[in-house]
C-alpha cells in the first residue's frame, strides 16, 4: 500500500539554492536564491516527483482500471488549473523538499495534497508538514516536527506581500492549526494508510503530552528573483529568529514560467507502472 508518509528525497535539492546577499535594511532572514546553473536540474526532479504528491501510485492503477483513461488523464485530474492555486501548491511542494534535504536523514515528508477536496482549492490546514521519529512504538524526546507556512509571489503587485503573509500564517500554526493540522491527519491515515502511518502520526498528536517532542515553525515565501531584494526590506513584525522559528525566502527567476513548466511536463512524461 502507498503511504502519504513518504523518507526524504535523495537529491539534495537544497544544495541547489546560493545564499543571497542582503540588501541593506533587509529583515532577518535566510535567504537563498537558486542557481540557474540548478534550473533544469530542478525542473527536472519536481516534474518526475510532483504526481506523487497528489495521487499515489496504489490509486492510478486503480483509477486506470476504473475508468480505462490513460495515465497522463489521471494526473491532469489532480492538479490546478493556471492560477494562483497552482502557484501556491508548487510553493508548497517546493519548501516541502527543500526543507526535507535540509533537514538531514529520517524525516518524513507529509504529501497532504492528496487530500484535497478540490483540486482548484488550497489543501486545507498547515501547509507543510515533516515528522522525524526513530521509532513511533516508543516515542523520544529527541523526536521533532517542522511545520512551515509557504506563500508565493510569481507576478508583479503592488499590494500583496508573501513574508508578512507567512508570518501570519505561522501564528495561526502556533496557536492551534497546527494541532487540527496533526488530528486530520490521523484520520486520513486511518481512513486510507497502514498501521504504521496511523502510529507514526499519532507520536506527534495523541502521544505528545506523554512525551513532548520538538516543534520548528518556518514562514517561507518563494518569489521570483524580480521582486526579490524589494520583499525583504518591506518592514514586518518578526517574532524571534532561532532554532524553532526562521523565516525562510527562496528566490527563483521566471519562477511562474517554472511552475507552469513542471506540471505541464508532469502529466506529459507521466508513466504507468
Amino acid at each position: 500500500m502507498s503511504t502519504f508518509l513518504t523518507p526524504g528525497a535523495a537529491e539534495d535539492i537544497s544544495s541547489w539554492f546560493k545564499d543571497h546577499i542582503l540588501p541593506e535594511n533587509a529583515i532577518v532572514a535566510d535567504v537563498y536564491v537558486l542557481d540557474p546553473a540548478k534550473r533544469t536540474q530542478i525542473a527536472d526532479f519536481l516534474s518526475q516527483e510532483l504526481p506523487d504528491c497528489f495521487i499515489s501510485k496504489d490509486d492510478i492503477d486503480a483509477q486506470i482500471n476504473r475508468t480505462g483513461m490513460s495515465i497522463q488523464e489521471i494526473v491532469q485530474n489532480k492538479f490546478a488549473d493556471p492560477g494562483s492555486v497552482m502557484a501556491g501548491d508548487f510553493g508548497e511542494i517546493l519548501s516541502l523538499f527543500f526543507l526535507g534535504s535540509a533537514g538531514g536523514h529520517g524525516l518524513k515528508k507529509v504529501k497532504k495534497w492528496r487530500f484535497k477536496q478540490d483540486r482548484n482549492k488550497p489543501a486545507p490546514h498547515s501547509d507543510v508538514i515533516l515528522l522525524h521519529c526513530t521509532d513511533p512504538e516508543h516515542p523520544h524526546d529527541d523526536d521533532f516536527l517542522i511545520c512551515a507556512e509557504a506563500k508565493v509571489k510569481s507576478t508583479a503587485s503592488k499590494t500583496y506581500r508573501p513574508i508578512a503573509n507567512a508570518l501570519e500564517g505561522y501564528e495561526s500554526d502556533r496557536t492551534g492549526r497546527l494541532a487540527k493540522t496533526l488530528a486530520w491527519l490521523r484520520e486520513k491515515a486511518i481512513e486510507s494508510d497502514t498501521a504504521y502511518s496511523i502510529k507514526y502520526i499519532e507520536r506527534f498528536s495523541k502521544d505528545q503530552i506523554r512525551v513532548p517532542y520538538h516543534r520548528r515553525h518556518r514562514a517561507i515565501a518563494v518569489i521570483d528573483s524580480d521582486f526579490l531584494d524589494a520583499e525583504l526590506v518591506e518592514a514586518v513584525t518578526i517574532p524571534t529568529h532561532d532554532g524553532t522559528f526562521k523565516i525562510v525566502v527562496m528566490a527563483v527567476a521566471e519562477l511562474k514560467a517554472l511552475y507552469e513548466e513542471c506540471f505541464k511536463r508532469a502529466v506529459a512524461e507521466a508513466k504507468h507502472g
